[in-house]
């Protein structure tokens, strides 16, 4: 499932994209009487953004999360309009390992250190 709206910028050692939050489908789901943005969701994005990194970089494939963790600061609000994740990104050989900070609304929402493994077709 797609959670990159868009990619505003991919460098040597860095990858910036959004997110769009207006009308997601996961709100009236998640907590429906105070309803945040689900963790899971903010990593599964975090490491769409490092697998695009490496797309851009000539690894293709299929990728695949070999490892991650996370650190959550501040929950993700139906009313907050883009998630952006801020990725700086090395890799080894098929493998981009991938540090990204999360924000919403100009606020740090988590950081998550992500590992995806591109698997040749």
């Amino acid at each position: 499932m797609l959670q990159i709206d868009r990619v505003l910028e991919v460098t040597a050692d860095r990858i910036v994209c959004e997110m769009d939050l207006p009308g997601h489908w996961v709100f009236p789901m998640h907590f429906p009487n105070d309803p945040i943005f689900p963790g899971s969701l903010l990593i599964e994005g975090a490491g769409q953004a490092v697998a695009i990194w490496g797309w851009h970089h000539g690894l293709r494939g299929k990728p695949r999360m070999a490892k991650t963790s996370a650190e959550f600061e501040s929950p993700v609000l139906m009313g907050d309009l883009t998630v952006v994740f801020d990725a700086r990104v090395r890799q080894r050989k098929g493998i981009c390992l991938g540090k990204v900070e999360v924000f919403a609304a100009g606020r740090k929402a988590a950081s998550i250190d992500s590992v995806i493994a591109v698997v040749a077709d």
